[in-house]
């Protein structure tokens, strides 16, 4: 029997224009770009009898992009590649647009691909000599090696150096340090970011890079806290504190009012605010018809990276293999051990309301979160560090040891991880975290099962629509769809080797009455209000799968006359439910409290 046959798919295709009117686009910017370089080298020239060949980041937009462009790139002596990122999508033109066989030229809008280059002089007069050569026979064959570059000049739509603007458009920086002022104004004289520096082939290329970003950060006022560098992710930051002097005159005079935004060597500066989590209550039910955990033997399969859990509850005594190299419990009481013994509650009993079998292997834990030093009742991930050289340290002493000490727990495959960034992933290029987890998993054969995020700020919605819970539920859908750009995935759970996981709108507890001053306005087992959306870095599945989160509730909005719109903000139900029922530190030294969580985690 003959196989079916299947009609050939129409696929768009990019319409470029010709070398000519590339010439005519593309000349001026290559002009300004020497230009740039002219400038840069006599103001680096001018405290010195020698003449400096200065290196900037120049960027080449591409429409679509183009396959093994970065092996061309690093063949031009001076050109070093450094990252590709996906670009802005545009609206079709006359010069670049798509087309299909039958339709011809469609209204699609255009992908861009970002190559980022580390370039000198040279390799600037290098390009527009190939440029040059392009325009005057595009048939021409280029040197070995080079020919792809013929195809980049077809598809170039702008070249351009990395500006000040490119290193916090989506970071979030400047949005974080207008709500830094408005909450706290004059009050604090300093503020926390994660810089991230272009991570070069050449060690001493990167020492000289460090240490001229740190040379800008001091002279302004700031200082370095931390550092790390990790190869195989090709990742380089430091951690600084700057004064608020410098927030002001970013918000004030744009981002090019500070060196450090200006420095070349630095590829991103984002906010840094150690992630924190509160407790649901602090007033935990007391169970007392909780069995005692039976202790467990055998080697462990899953690691939790979280708080340090109250290794004595009922639930959990027996069933921990606690690693703590930092020594963080002799500064962590029992009262604020909220969120990692919730966790490990979890993964060992799954929601306690169903009463389930429990894991059969003790469970490793390395606490990465602490107290927080404001807050009561708050913990936080370690201050003062960043956070890819806090896993990845955790997770080659898992795997590798640490020092002369072997390996922590070699039968580890399975690695939950709940904590992660608070600000949300880059679009462009997967966050430092997320790659981190991707080689790792890759390297060590580990599954990183991560938090898709939670998202629980107030949300908006008609004043008409809290009169009546079906309309109030059908509001806070279309909320949903409106400010899904807003709700992104967050950091790690962008990585692409990790298990994402967001959550459901279900739980054990059954029926409940829900009192007239709360509203259930979430569809049975629907994916959860509070939880974060995709997709994922270049339109990835993300996340991976949902899960029962707990259900979660809200309080019913009191309109006031005139209003037109109503804010909708989570209910306090951890005392009382519903949501998943989880182990909790109690009071009085009880060792049987339990309270009602819900949460991606």
């Amino acid at each position: 029997m003959a196989r079916p046959t299947q009609t050939p798919r129409d696929l768009p295709r990019l319409a470029k224009p010709g070398a000519g009117r590339q010439g005519e686009r593309l000349t001026p910017q290559f002009k300004d770009l020497a230009a740039a370089f002219e400038a840069e080298r006599a103001r680096l020239s001018a405290d010195t009898p020698e003449e400096i060949d200065p290196a900037l980041v120049v960027v080449f937009d591409l429409a679509g992009s183009v396959k093994d462009f970065r092996n061309a790139i690093n063949r031009i002596d001076g050109l070093e590649f450094l990252s590709e990122l996906l670009g802005d999508q545009s609206d079709p033109d006359d010069d670049f647009h798509m087309t299909e066989r039958e339709a011809g030229r469609t209204d699609k809008r255009v992908t861009h691909s970002l190559y980022l280059v580390m370039s000198n002089t040279k390799a600037i007069d290098e390009l527009l000599r190939l440029f040059a050569q392009w325009q005057a026979d595009p048939s021409a064959s280029f040197e070995h090696g080079l020919g792809k570059f013929k195809t980049a000049f077809q598809q170039l739509t702008a070249i351009r150096r990395w500006g000040a603007e490119d290193r916090i458009r989506e970071t979030g920086l400047r949005e974080r340090w207008e709500e830094t002022l408005s909450m706290v104004g004059q009050s604090v004289s300093t503020v926390l970011v994660e810089v991230e520096l272009w991570h070069r082939r050449d060690a001493a290329q990167r020492a000289a890079a460090e240490a001229h970003v740190e040379e800008v950060i001091t002279s302004s006022a700031g200082r370095v806290l931390d550092r790390s560098q990790i190869g195989e992710i090709e990742y380089h930051a430091l951690l600084a504190e700057l004064p608020i002097q410098q927030v002001q005159s970013v918000l004030t005079n744009g981002a090019s009012a500070i060196r450090l935004l200006t420095t070349d060597d630095v590829m991103f500066v984002s906010p840094f605010t150690p992630m924190s989590v509160a407790p649901g209550t602090l007033e935990p039910v007391t169970q007392t018809n909780l069995a005692r955990s039976d202790r467990v033997e055998g080697k462990p399969r899953i690691a939790l990276l979280d708080g340090l859990p109250f290794t004595n509850h009922d639930t959990l005594q027996g069933r921990l293999s606690i690693d703590d190299p930092d020594g963080l419990g002799e500064n962590y009481p029992v009262a604020a051990r909220h969120h990692g013994t919730a966790m490990a509650s979890l993964i060992i009993h799954g929601d306690l309301t169903d009463g389930g079998p429990a894991l059969d292997r003790p469970l490793y834990v390395r606490p990465i979160l602490q107290p927080h030093e404001f807050m009561p009742g708050h913990e936080q991930v370690v201050p003062n560090r960043l956070l890819p050289d806090v896993l990845h340290r955790a997770i080659r002493r898992i795997v590798k040891g640490e020092g002369n000490q072997p390996a922590a727990a070699p039968s580890v495959r399975v690695v939950n991880l709940s904590i992660g960034a608070q600000t949300r992933a880059l679009t462009r290029r997967m966050s430092p975290v997320g790659r981190l987890l991707d080689w790792l998993a890759h390297s060590y054969n580990l599954l990183f099962v991560v938090s898709a995020g939670n998202h629980t700020d107030e949300f908006t919605i008609p004043a008409d629509a809290a009169h009546d819970t079906d309309a109030a539920r059908l509001a806070a859908m279309r909320v949903g769809f409106e400010t899904a750009l807003l709700r992104g995935i967050l950091p790690p759970g962008d990585a692409l080797n990790a298990l994402t996981v967001g959550a459901t709108h279900s739980d054990g507890l059954g029926e409940i009455a829900v009192p007239d001053t709360v509203w259930d306005i979430t569809n049975p087992d629907a994916p959860a209000h509070y939880g974060s959306v995709g997709p994922g870095v270049d339109r990835s599945v993300k996340p991976d799968l949902h899960h029962s989160g707990g259900r979660a509730l809200y309080t019913r909005p009191i309109v006031l006359p005139g209003q037109t719109d109503v804010a909708v903000g989570l209910a306090r139900t951890a005392a009382t439910g519903p949501g998943l029922q989880v182990a909790a530190p109690g009071r009085g030294g009880a060792t049987n409290s339990t309270v009602f969580t819900n949460g991606t985690s």
